[in-house]
C-alpha cells in the first residue's frame, strides 16, 4: 500500500494567510509517497528512511531525529499500536523549503498508514494531523500547505478559528505554470517572524500592504473561475511587489521572475515564505511553459513544468 501527500503552489496569499486573510493555493505534480513495506530479516521495529540525510531511522531510537518526532506525533494522533513494518518515502520535490515538504511527508504516511490498516480516516482528519506536524517545522503554519496536500486540487483558504475556510475551484481544464527552485534553503517559521517584526515597527505601511492585497485577491478569485490567465497574470505579478515591499523577496526570485516576464509569461512571483525557495509562474500552453522553463533554467536554476488544477482525490 502506498500513500501520496501532494506539494503546493501558493498562487496568492503569502504570509497575508497567517493574518487571516483568503489564499488560493494549488497542488502540484511534484509530491512525496510513503510505501508500506513489511521488516525483511526478522527485523523487529518500525523504520523510514530520513528524506533530506537518508539515514535510515528506526522509531524509538532516536527521538531526537526530526523525522522521529513526525512519525510520533502522527502514531499517537491515529492510536496507533502497530509495530515491525518500514516506511519507505520517496520524494520528487525540493526539501528545501517552499513546495510544502513537510506536509506532504506527514500526509503521505497518514495515508499510508490509513490504506493499510484500514483506519478510515478521513481528510478533515488527516488534514488536522498533518498540520499537528506543521507546527513541528514552522511554529505558526497557516495551515494552507497541509490542506492543499491533503485535499489537492485549487482551493481558497482561510485561516480561521473554530475551522478553516475551505473552497474547492474546479478549472474546465488544468492550466501550465512553471516553478524554479533558487537553491536557496530558508526556514518558513523565520520568515514569517520577520514578517511579524516588520509589521509590529510599522503598522501603518502594512495596513496599506494588506489593504491592497485584500483587492487583489477578490478580483483573482474571480479571474482564477473564469479562466481569464491574463488578468491572472497581472494579479499575480501585482501580488509580488506587495511581498516585495514586505522584504521577502530576494535577487534570485527575482532574477528568475525577470527572466520569466521576458519570455512572455503572464505572471510570476515568488511561492512560499520567501527570502529563498521557489517562484512560481503562469505560463499557459505548451509552447510558453517550455519558453519560459528553458529561460528560467539558461539563468542556472531548476525548474519544473507543473499543470494546476487537475490533482485531488
Amino acid at each position: 500500500m502506498s500513500g501520496v501527500g501532494f506539494g503546493k503552489a501558493i498562487l496568492f496569499g503569502e504570509h497575508f494567510v497567517v493574518y487571516g486573510l483568503p489564499g488560493i493555493a494549488a497542488a502540484i505534480e511534484l509530491n512525496t509517497t510513503c510505501f508500506f513495506e513489511k521488516n525483511s530479516d526478522r527485523k523487529e521495529g518500525i523504520f523510514a528512511n530520513d528524506l533530506v540525510t537518508g539515514e535510515l531511522i528506526k522509531y524509538g531510537e532516536h527521538p531526537e531525529k526530526r523525522l522521529a518526532e513526525v512519525l510520533s506525533i502522527i502514531f499517537s494522533e491515529l492510536n496507533f499500536k502497530e509495530k515491525n513494518f518500514h516506511l519507505k518515502l520517496v520524494t520528487n520535490m525540493s526539501v528545501k523549503g517552499g513546495m510544502g515538504s513537510s506536509a506532504a511527508l506527514a500526509v503521505s504516511i497518514c495515508k499510508c498508514l490509513d490504506k493499510e490498516f484500514s483506519l478510515n480516516l478521513d481528510n478533515a482528519f488527516v488534514n488536522d494531523v498533518a498540520y499537528k506536524v506543521e507546527k513541528l517545522f514552522h511554529s505558526n503554519p497557516s495551515g494552507i500547505d497541509n490542506t492543499v496536500s491533503t485535499y489537492g486540487g485549487l482551493i481558497r483558504f482561510r485561516k480561521k478559528n473554530g475551522g478553516n475556510e475551505i473552497e474547492k475551484i474546479m478549472l474546465k481544464k488544468p492550466v501550465e505554470m512553471v516553478l524554479v527552485d533558487t537553491g536557496l534553503i530558508r526556514d518558513t517559521g523565520e520568515a514569517v517572524d520577520f514578517v511579524k517584526k516588520q509589521k509590529e515597527e510599522n503598522p501603518k505601511k502594512f495596513e496599506g500592504i494588506f489593504s491592497g492585497y485584500v483587492g487583489i485577491e477578490k478580483e483573482a478569485l474571480v479571474a482564477v473561475k473564469k479562466e481569464q490567465w491574463e488578468k491572472v497574470g497581472k494579479l499575480m505579478n501585482k501580488n509580488q511587489l506587495l511581498l516585495k515591499e514586505m522584504n521577502v523577496s530576494s535577487k534570485e526570485l527575482d532574477e528568475i521572475i525577470d527572466a520569466a516576464l521576458d519570455a512572455g509569461a503572464f505572471g510570476a512571483k515568488l511561492t512560499g515564505a520567501g527570502l529563498g525557495g521557489n517562484a512560481i509562474i503562469l505560463s499557459p500552453g505548451k509552447e510558453l511553459q517550455e519558453k519560459v522553463a528553458k529561460a528560467c533554467t539558461k539563468k542556472g536554476y531548476n525548474s519544473y513544468k507543473i499543470l494546476v488544477g487537475m490533482l485531488g482525490d
